[in-house]
This record gives C-alpha cells, structure tokens and sequence, in this order.
C-alpha cells in the first residue's frame, strides 16, 4: 500500500502493524456534533448518517495493517481560512485517485480521509436522495470517532506543524 502513497508527496506516512492501536472514541465523534465545519447533518459522510461507532470498531478490526499520512500546507497566516479549505480539497481529492487505483487494482482497502465528502458540489443526502458515488465516498477519522491526534502522536508524527501551517491526515487499511 505504501507504494500507492509515495506519489502524494505526502510529509509523513507511518506504518501500523496493529490496527488494534486505533482508538475510537465518543468524545471525538462528538467534535462533529458542535458543528464548527457546517457539515453535520448535510453529509452522508458526516455524522449522524455516516454510521455509528460501534461499525468502524468493527469495520476496522476486518483489516490486518495500516498505513496513517499527513501532508503539510502553508497558509497565508493563521486567519486564511480560505487557504484550509482549498488545502483540504486538494488534500481528499490526493486520497481519492489513490483509492481510486488501489480499487482498480482490486485490492482491499479502506480509507479515511480528513473533513467531509467533497465529491458532489451538493451532497445527495440535502435532497433525501441516495448517496450518488457510494463506491467513492471515504469517510473522515472524526466522522469515524477515530483519535488521530493520540494516533499520530503514538507513532512519532508531527501533529502541529508551526504557525501558518495546517496538517491534513488519511488513513488507509489492508490485508497484509
């Protein structure tokens, strides 16, 4: 899997041998109901309709390894919000050629990406019709209740990377 992400130019990419390492919590998951991102509720990637934890416990524990990345951004100072958000796009759409090829390859993957789904300008579920691309959705680690900060710290990876920057994070399992 590693070989598929060497072309993201990503900062840091970690190996997990383990996926019992990845800890999901309530007290994540429930960032997503404060809503700072506007999304909740209007993203069949974001919570409440994403799934419920107790599925990615499981969903994860189905794979073998995994490998967890981060790119860093530079912004134009910490109120550039406008630089995070095309940062963050630019970040998921990296992760969604990777998938893209590792699926066409057939290999057995899972990722999670950082934010809401940004396939559709407008996400389906605001029309209460079904998901348009459910085979290319990848859910965020906080939909997903997953601690990347205690994650990424616990495997020596930088989770604050200075002023004017933001660091973006994805995470993909697979069989061995």
């Amino acid at each position: 899997m590693k070989a598929y992400l060497q072309n993201g130019n990503f900062s840091e990419i970690k190996a997990i041998d383990d996926v019992h390492c990845i800890h999901i919590t309530q007290e994540v998951r429930d960032r997503c109901a404060d809503n700072y991102c506007g999304f909740y509720g209007k993203n069949y990637m974001c919570p409440p309709s994403v799934g419920d934890l107790e599925y990615y416990q499981k969903l994860i524990l189905t794979y073998q390894k995994g490998l967890i990345f981060s790119k860093i951004y530079a912004l134009k100072n910490k109120y550039d919000h406008q630089g995070m958000v095309n940062s963050g796009l630019e970040f998921r759409d990296a992760i969604q050629k990777i998938n893209k090829a590792a699926k066409a390859e057939n290999r057995d993957c899972l990722f999670f990406t950082a934010g809401t789904c940004s396939i559709c300008e407008t996400c389906a579920i605001l029309s209460q019709e079904p998901c348009r691309f459910p085979d290319e959705t990848m859910p965020s680690l906080e939909a997903s209740g997953i601690d990347v900060v205690t994650l990424s710290r616990d495997l020596g990876m930088n989770y604050n990377n200075g002023p004017n920057k933001v660091t973006y994070f994805g995470l993909v399992l697979y069989q061995d």
